[in-house]
């Protein structure tokens, strides 16, 4: 699961392995743009680890998408780190 780096909270996503490769591409094919409590699900291919990737990204240590979101979600934690701080 992705944890903020500041609050080491969750931010969102997570990374699920699967033992066979025609099961992550049916994961892929049928679980992408499905609905879980009313949150679009996004699925993708993770390139592998690398040291630092076990946090968020960004400059606050959240999502990167989370920084430039300019609408209010209070799944997410309010606004978007932008929104914020105008």
């Amino acid at each position: 699961m992705g944890l903020d780096k500041m609050k080491k909270t969750a931010c969102g996503f997570c990374f699920v392995e699967y033992y066979i490769r025609a099961d992550a591409e049916n994961a892929m094919r049928y679980i992408n743009g499905t609905r879980l409590d009313d949150r679009i699900i996004r699925t993708d291919w993770d390139a592998g680890f690398k040291e630092g990737r076990q946090y968020g990204r960004g400059r606050s240590g959240g999502q990167v998408r989370d920084e430039y979101r300019q609408d209010y979600d209070a799944g997410r934690g309010g606004y978007g780190k932008l929104a914020q701080n105008q």
